[in-house]
């Protein structure tokens, strides 16, 4: 056979194996499911899987691709390699807990408001010429989760206020925490004037106290009505890690407890009044959420 015929034979396999491969690539339906991986309270792994649904006839290699929330580098996908004609490819994505926590807070300082950004590098065939990034938006409102507090009025002569709501905004954020400010709407079902000059003001998670809060000014909650108590909450950060990593080992469940006492004035005596504690269990289905963004 001659050099022509060897030449033509070996272009004609590049081509059908370039056809077939824009084929594959035109055609493909991948899924990407992930597990929870090892936890603790530095980082995160999530064990990912890539299903293509059809063997790939190409080597991929993807070095590292590098999760960016709100501008800030919380996690590593290392080492998802994919063979010649396979149809899967494993990988592990390493979350920095700490980073998660940063993150967190320029997203809050951006109005809840961010974007989750993947940028990978890889080589096929073992030529580095892969590079790209995606990006999705990302909105919450974290805040509700306390504005529509309500705890109802107990007691028997001299009963507990009842509250109403706790509107709230974000105040200061740096190292020390996230600051939160909240209006109490209060209800006085006494007859008789409640002056409030103290609150205590509490919220554990997972066996951690997340957050404390204490009344920034003085008020007066009118005989058989309502009033307006200002209070500052700071949300410790340092802690935050440890809640997370509970929060996934437990099955994404958390036991969320608010503890609240006002301390008023009482014909001329000062008191404590506990309010019920409020106990709320909290379920999120992040991997479940995850896996259909990314299918």
């Amino acid at each position: 056979m001659g050099i022509g015929k060897v030449l033509g034979v070996i272009g004609l396999i590049v081509f059908l194996w370039a056809a077939y491969l824009g084929y594959t690539l035109i055609t493909l339906t991948p899924q990407i499911r992930a597990e929870w991986g090892y936890v603790d309270e530095k980082t995160i792994e999530l064990d990912v899987t890539v299903y293509f649904g059809k063997p790939l006839p190409v080597s991929i290699n993807i070095e590292e691709a590098d999760l960016y929330w709100a501008g800030i580098k919380v996690g590593t996908l290392k080492d998802l390699k994919v063979g010649f004609l396979k149809d899967s490819a494993r990988g592990v994505l390493v979350l920095k807990n700490k980073e998660i926590v940063e993150a967190l807070k320029e997203h809050i300082r951006n109005g809840e408001q961010s974007n989750i950004e993947i940028q990978a590098r890889g080589s096929i065939f073992g030529i580095p010429i892969m590079r790209g990034s995606f990006s999705k938006p990302l909105e919450t409102d974290l805040l509700s989760y306390i504005s529509n507090i309500t705890i109802e009025s107990s007691g028997d002569l001299i009963k507990t206020p009842a509250i109403e709501g706790m509107p709230s905004k974000w105040g200061k954020i740096d190292e020390n925490g996230i600051e939160i400010l909240s209006d109490v709407k209060l209800y006085n079902p006494n007859p008789v004037p409640l002056p409030l000059f103290g609150i205590k003001y509490y919220i554990d998670a997972s066996g951690y106290r997340v957050a404390q809060g204490e009344l920034i000014e003085k008020v007066v909650i009118p005989a058989n009505g309502g009033g307006t108590a200002k209070i500052r909450t700071i949300v410790d950060t340092d802690i935050l890690p440890k809640v997370i990593a509970e929060h996934i080992k437990k099955g994404e469940r958390s036991e969320v407890t608010l503890k609240l006492t006002l301390a008023v004035k009482v014909l001329n005596r000062e008191m404590e009044m506990p309010l019920p504690e409020i106990k709320k269990t909290v379920e999120t289905n992040i991997i479940e959420q995850l896996n259909l963004a990314l299918s």
